[in-house]
């Protein structure tokens, strides 16, 4: 295919000179940087280039103003249209003649100057602008940060001031308690009971505090409890969280310590076998040491601890995590290979892997397992806190001493087991 350029006919030519050599009564091959305007002035002395557009309609096409290269053009007779050449015989003419060349050029140079500051100021617009909605994104999430602040403080005053003198004690008011979905067989509202560990907190408030009104409320989004429900004081406890190791501080992760200067801790109502699994082949199922996990990435869940991982080097950058919000989402990880190993609660695990169909395929690593205890936690900045821990803690127990803590435990497996 024969490549074209596309160019005006009221431009100046970038080539000049090419048409010099050309005569009436020949032919002419297009060439770069030509236009009809400058071949009429080179061959017939005038700036009229319907001279050759008429002779060559059929070539050009209907648009005069787009030529393209490579065509050849019929450059007619002076005599075809009865026009005797003009040359510029004098000294005035050629002075004149040069004169309007400068003015072309010059006109030129202004229109490319004209389209270059134009430009350079399109794209100082556009950077500015960008610059604006960065600085509005920036704006808008400090603006957020303040109201979360703002709300958390507010919350607290609230609470407290209420304790001067008017108050009711919780003992007086109904207690709100918050859990989560999805993570079979401890919580989640489409269970018996809504779920083991939901039933043994029912029944230790039951035990220990008959008269007591509370609820327990659904809010499927782990990370909200501990980033907003929570710290505003909307909710009076939390479950089931882990708690870290608080004692050694300093080896926890900053999302970790966090928790342990922010939250108090019940008794464990529940421990759970903590653990890690991977394809089957990968070597990752098998290993007998944490060391053979470097340079792995691991998926965990958001909100989940890393205290049993931190204290075994499994942190950044020894190993990528990554943490998605749901736990399907790492055992899709770990079959398209994005991820290597998946860091989570077994129960849950054999649940998943059940529903999601990767029997056989993805599988425990029997070798390192930690085991996790499972608390109620109530935030630091509700004064009734510890008091509603303390009534927690009196129905476990109760219920530890009956044989019910064990007898719920087993219902609730064995259900588990039998539904899948």
């Amino acid at each position: 295919m024969r490549k074209h350029l596309i160019i005006s006919s009221l431009a100046l030519a970038a080539a000049t000179g090419a048409a010099s050599a050309q005569e009436a009564c020949s032919t002419y091959e297009i060439q770069r940087g030509d236009s009809l305007r400058d071949l009429s002035i080179e061959v017939y002395a005038t700036e009229d280039f319907r001279i050759l557009y008429d002779a060559n309609r059929d070539v050009i096409g209907s648009n005069p103003n787009v030529i393209r290269v490579g065509d050849v053009l019929t450059m007619p007779c002076m005599e075809d249209f009865g026009r005797a050449p003009v040359l510029a015989d004098t000294e005035a003419e050629r002075l004149a003649s040069a004169m309007a060349a400068e003015l072309v050029k010059a006109a030129e140079a202004r229109a490319e100057k004209a389209i270059a500051e134009a430009e350079a100021r399109v794209a100082a617009a556009e950077a500015e602008a960008q610059q604006a909605s960065e600085d509005a994104v920036a704006a808008a999430k400090a603006e957020a940060k303040k109201e979360i602040e703002a709300a958390r403080a507010e919350g607290a005053a609230l609470i407290r001031d209420a304790g001067v003198g008017t108050r009711p004690e919780f003992g007086d008011r109904q207690l709100l308690l918050i859990t989560s979905g999805n993570y079979a067989p401890f919580t989640d509202e489409a269970l018996p009971h809504r779920g083991l560990y939901t039933q043994l907190v029912e029944t230790a408030m039951l035990r220990a505090a008959p008269e007591q009104s509370y609820k327990i409320q659904f809010v499927n989004d782990w990370s909200s409890h501990l980033d907003l429900l929570m710290p505003t004081l909307a909710f009076d406890g939390t479950f089931p969280w882990s708690r870290p190791n608080c004692e050694a501080a300093e080896a926890l992760s900053e999302t970790d310590r966090s928790r342990c200067e922010t939250y108090n801790f019940s008794n464990p109502f529940y421990e759970v076998v903590d653990t890690f699994f991977a394809r089957n082949g990968s070597g990752y199922e098998q290993t007998l040491t944490y060391a053979d996990f470097a340079g792995t990435t691991i998926c965990r869940p958001e909100g989940w601890s890393l205290s049993h991982m931190d204290a075994v080097g499994l942190y950044e950058p020894a190993v990528t995590l990554m943490r998605p919000v749901s736990p399907d989402d790492c055992f899709h990880a770990v079959m398209e290979g994005t991820a290597d190993i998946v860091a989570i609660e077994a129960h849950l695990a054999v649940e998943t892997i059940g529903r999601l169909g990767y029997e056989h395929r993805i599988i425990e690593n029997p070798n390192l397992a930690a085991i996790k205890s499972l608390n109620v936690m109530t935030h630091k900045d509700n004064p009734d806190g510890e008091a509603i821990l303390e009534t927690l803690n009196q129905g476990l127990a109760i219920m530890q001493q009956s044989g019910e803590w064990r007898d719920i435990v087993s219902t609730a497996l064995r259900y588990q087991m039998e539904n899948g």
